[in-house]
């Protein structure tokens, strides 16, 4: 008996997404044949240094800054790092860090460690919607703040937050404005000057790039303190040998993004999946109804009562692939942060199914995706019932 295949519907795109070809092609010289060590001083060496510093240059050209203010780094979670920790020690540990309640747990648990060491760090409330104002941040500000930390978009629920108007409030306090932008790139724009940032972080694995390369951009000025020591890479603010391969692959991968291909077709597929899922009985939607002031990829809805990881386990038997929160969080028994900070409550924050759509998804996916979950979620709500 010839058994069906099934489908793979993939829709977990803020988790990561898959190399594209362009990026592959642009990395393969740097994996084969010109494999030297940047820091050496003969030819091969040289012409990997030549690549990082074309690279560089690329991906300035794309944040709107100079290459000198553009540091590699292993990924969006050590940039994170770099920001918090690096403000903190620069500071000397004293002072004050504000930051927002829907942050990356990169931010979150990097903000509890310079806490132990002394430092205070608070919270930035958010609305219901999952927006930060200007005013929300002012009001959580101290004489002696030294950083705030509010990313672009967030990775669960999609919400675009007002950063500029953010970082004029910062600047007129005279603290360091950080925003961690791994999630906007590739779906909004993202411009360091026009938002007006002193420090952004970026991943390459969200938007094509290998996973294991992603940048700090540092204003020029900016103090903070290198995190890894060793050799003088990276304008001696972060130390280790070049990952030129990816590195390459990243600056393509920046250039590509940069375009925002298909945001509209993108925009007419969350819309659809998005007004199919709430005709489901029960369903809640997280964060803002408005298409402006959220990502064009980005699906976020709770079905109380029910199990997150039950619901992401029974649509992938019927080959959709999506989550219930950040995959960073993955087998955490914990409710979303995200969501408790909008105001839902555990049994909703439990019960979180993520969409993220990317390029590759077409508008016979979304039907089906709408079909498999109201199939799930009626027969799950009536074995409660029952039970």
């Amino acid at each position: 008996m010839k058994t069906e295949k099934k489908p793979f519907v993939y829709v977990d795109h803020a988790a990561t997404v898959p190399i594209t070809d362009s990026v592959r092609a642009a990395m393969e010289p740097f994996l084969t044949t010109t494999f030297g060590n940047p820091s050496s001083a003969y030819g091969a060496g040289r012409a990997s240094s030549r690549a990082v510093l074309d690279a560089r240059r690329r991906i300035a050209a794309v944040l709107g800054c100079s290459p000198k203010e553009i540091f590699f780094t292993s990924g969006g979670t050590e940039a994170d790092n770099w920001a918090i920790k690096g403000s903190a020690f620069a500071n000397n540990l004293c002072g004050h860090i504000a930051y927002s309640a829907m942050e990356h747990h990169a931010v979150l648990h990097a903000a509890a460690f310079v806490r132990r060491f002394g430092m205070d760090a608070d919270e930035i409330p958010v609305d219901s919607d999952g927006i930060v104002t200007a005013d929300a941040v002012d009001a959580s500000m101290r004489d002696d703040t030294r950083l705030a930390a509010v990313m672009l978009a967030n990775n669960e629920i999609g919400t675009v937050q007002p950063i500029a108007e953010i970082a004029r409030a910062v600047h007129e306090r005279h603290a360091v404005m950080f925003c961690d932008a791994v999630q906007g790139m590739g779906q909004i724009p993202v411009n360091v000057s026009d938002l007006g940032v002193d420090l952004l972080s970026l991943s390459g694995h969200k938007i094509g790039a290998p996973k294991g390369i992603g940048l700090l951009y540092i204003k020029e000025g900016t103090a903070l303190t290198p995190l890894i020591d060793g050799g003088g890479q990276e304008m001696h603010m972060r130390a280790g040998t070049e990952n030129v391969a990816s590195i390459v692959g990243f600056a393509k991968a920046m250039e590509d993004a940069a375009v925002m291909p298909d945001m509209t077709r993108i925009r007419q597929m969350q819309k659809s999946l998005f007004d199919g899922l709430r005709t489901i009985p029960g369903c809640v939607v997280n964060g803002t109804c408005a298409q402006e002031k959220r990502l064009p990829g980005n699906v976020n809805v709770s079905f109380p009562g029910l199990d997150a990881e039950s619901l992401v386990l029974h649509l992938d038997r019927v080959g959709i692939c999506c989550s219930a929160a950040s995959a960073c969080t993955a087998g955490v028994s914990e409710p979303s942060h995200v969501l408790l900070a909008i105001g839902r409550d555990r049994e909703e924050a439990s019960s979180s199914l993520r969409f993220t759509l990317g390029q590759r998804n077409t508008m016979d996916e979304i039907e089906y995706i709408i079909t498999q979950v109201r199939r799930m979620v009626n027969q799950l709500y009536a074995e409660n019932r029952v039970s």
